[in-house]
């Protein structure tokens, strides 16, 4: 029998060690909090009288105001840190992205002094300023080298508002060595007013310098990401390796080679290069299509990832020791690299190439002879192919580049040089030739003829719009296709996705005028409305990518565009045309061009150059650029061809976005 007596007794003495355990954790957890406070208060206060104010006074304007481009330019004062007694200060350029009447810096005691701009990393997002004052200023202490562990507390510190109050933001030190090499990574929590401040660690050493940046592809501007919980920093060892060159006035730019990696994928095992950019740093030191690049610096590397993050901390002027490996051999070559190389001209032969099987692939044993051909499909007319190329010629050779893929053909007519002849290396009827030719500038008035495949009636089996909806988000969407067992493997099928204007709210009414003009084009067009009614908003560019995406699963595609109703004469502009500019600028790899009308208002989203691994196209209903906007101009400049489609219907817009994909 049970004694209920010692039951009671033992449940009550139970009870008291676990109310003694709860106190005990509840009371080591009060004391961890405390101690954390404190070490981060410490920390702070070591670093606090060598943060300075940074106020930029009459920024100008953004247009189409009220954008975070603009709240971050004109209401957010941010930071610097004093690194010279003599009056030397650091800060993120975003305080001069934008012409302003002054800029001022605001001491801890409060005295304001008007600053110069000495000099500027580009690289890095830094500038170098400069205050005259009567008593020497606090300078920062830089940690000689970044041994903080990965998951180790940081601190972000800052200033802000007229007291200058301290500003604190705690996370982790997530990760170094990120954007190509160059910057640290945080979760600590920092808005613009950070920007220019310390990352400490507990101890109060300073690891970095914080940065407005994002990932490349990850959002259009640099401050999108921005109190979101990933924060960048320049590393204080690279920075004080910089001081002196931007102390004595010395600008900085990211250094480049211009090469092109013939892998799709940067992190596949293959280092081969399917192009080198014309009058690059690459070519002046001899590398040359096909090489292989086995180190950089001396670093074994494995795929173009690593590639380009050896390089990324490499700055214009630097010189850098690449082995390469051709035709077996193993060669260094030493490179200086460059701050600018002359902008893409992309080229077009004017051909449909596709990737066939060699007829003895089965029985080889030789690697390159188990490769596929690239052949010519069809010649578009008009074009420098033209009486040239035959449907059926095996492309083996571009000049010096073996042509192995269709992709290394499009990057190497991407990479050519304007008005150069070229040497064609081909098969005809089983015996080799030589043809030369001189490719035509993608850039000028768009095809008026397309090939004989894909100028026939309208299909037997008219397409079909349905509905598209992605489970997670509100957006509306249709598409128009033909049925999948129509479908051939070898049809050649291209994307267009139709950002329809903010009030447009019934995509699959939208898509009727489409319909048989998409089918006689062998143009799949997919149709997706906005969230809001009167916008468009920067989070759907992942929505969008989405889709397309999706779209690509549903029909076998070849080639991706994505457009507005602009790009059609006689169409108003919306809010969907400066969409589809910030789509294609933040997202080159889901499309090869991008179709608004000549009164888009652009987005302000970083511009960055045309790459010949995801060139994009971009095409206007304008007659020459002497009609087009403004902001054609830098665009041009940073080797986006431009295309003039003139008074654009449907279907020379559907002919355009098919043509893509000839080379």
């Amino acid at each position: 029998m049970v004694n209920l007596k010692t039951v009671y007794c033992f449940t009550v003495v139970t009870a008291c060690l676990l109310a003694n355990t709860v106190c005990s954790a509840q009371s080591d957890t009060a004391e961890y909090r405390q101690a954390m406070a404190r070490a981060v208060r410490n920390a702070a206060e070591r670093v606090l009288p060598s943060i300075v104010s940074i106020e930029v006074i009459g920024v100008a304007e953004v247009a189409g105001g009220g954008n975070r481009q603009s709240e971050v330019a004109q209401d957010a004062p941010s930071c610097g840190i004093v690194v010279d007694a003599e009056g030397y200060i650091v800060a993120s350029d975003i305080i001069v992205r934008r012409p302003s009447a002054s800029i001022l810096v605001v001491l801890p005691d409060a005295t304001r002094l008007a600053a110069t701009l000495v000099a500027r990393d580009y690289h890095r997002g830094l500038v170098m300023l400069r205050v005259d004052t009567k008593s020497p200023l606090a300078p920062i202490e830089l940690a000689e080298a970044v041994n903080t562990p990965i998951g180790s507390t940081v601190v972000a510190i800052g200033r802000y508002g007229g007291d200058r109050s301290p500003m604190v933001s705690s996370g982790i030190l997530s990760a170094t060595g990120r954007l190509e090499g160059t910057m640290l990574q945080s979760d600590a929590r920092v808005s613009p007013s950070f920007y220019g401040g310390p990352l400490v660690d507990l101890y109060g050493n300073v690891i970095g310098v914080l940065v407005p940046a994002v990932a490349e592809g990850g959002a259009p501007d640099d401050t999108s990401w921005y109190d979101s919980g990933i924060a960048f920093a320049v590393p204080s060892p690279v920075l004080a390796n910089k001081l002196p060159r931007l102390r004595a006035g010395e600008d900085i730019r990211k250094g480049l080679i211009g090469i092109v990696p013939k892998a799709k994928d940067p992190y596949a095992e293959d280092t081969e290069l399917a192009a080198v950019r014309s009058r690059s740093p690459a070519e002046k030191s001899g590398i040359q299509p096909g090489d292989s690049v086995v180190a950089i610096g001396g670093d074994p590397v494995r795929m173009f990832q690593q590639i380009k993050q050896a390089l990324g901390p490499y700055d214009a002027g630097e010189s850098i020791e690449i082995t390469l490996r051709r035709n077996g051999e193993t060669r260094t070559v030493n490179v200086t690299l460059a701050e600018s190389i002359p902008p893409l001209s992309p080229q077009r032969l004017g051909v449909w190439l596709t990737e066939e099987p060699r007829d003895d692939a089965e029985d080889a044993t030789d690697e390159a002879a188990k490769q596929p051909k690239v052949v010519v499909r069809a010649v578009v007319p008009d074009t420098a192919a033209e009486g040239k190329l035959n449907p059926g010629d095996a492309i083996k050779q571009i000049n010096q580049t073996e042509i192995t893929d269709v992709a290394t053909a499009g990057q190497t007519m991407i990479t050519a040089v304007a008005d150069e002849e070229l040497t064609l290396t081909i098969e005809r009827d089983g015996e080799p030739l030589e043809i030369k030719l001189t490719p035509t500038s993608i850039a000028g008035p768009t095809l008026k003829k397309t090939i004989d495949q894909w100028s026939g009636e309208p299909p037997e089996n008219p397409w079909d719009v349905q509905e598209l909806r992605l489970p997670d988000v509100p957006n509306l969407a249709a598409y128009v296709a033909p049925k999948p067992e129509t479908i051939a493997a070898d049809d050649g099928l291209a994307l267009l996705v139709l950002l329809l204007p903010p009030d447009t709210r019934d995509p699959q009414k939208a898509l009727q005028g489409w319909r048989d003009a998409a089918g006689k084009a062998g143009v799949v067009v997919c149709a997706v409305c906005s969230e809001d009614e009167q916008r468009w908003q920067q989070k759907e560019i992942d929505v969008v990518s989405r889709m397309a995406t999706l779209m690509a699963q549903r029909v076998p595609v070849l080639v991706s565009a994505v457009a507005a109703n602009g790009a059609i004469k006689d169409t108003a502009a919306s809010a969907a045309d400066s969409m589809v500019i910030a789509m294609a600028l933040s997202d080159r790899k889901n499309f090869a061009g991008i179709a608004v009308s000549a009164n888009a208002k652009p987005p302000a989203v970083r511009l960055r150059e045309n790459e010949p691994d995801r060139a994009l196209e971009i095409m206007l209903p304008i007659e020459s650029l002497d009609n087009g906007p403004t902001w054609l101009a830098p665009l041009a400049t940073a080797g986006y061809p431009i295309s003039l489609g003139g008074e654009t219907e449907i279907d020379d817009l559907l002919r355009w976005v098919r043509l893509l994909q000839t080379i």
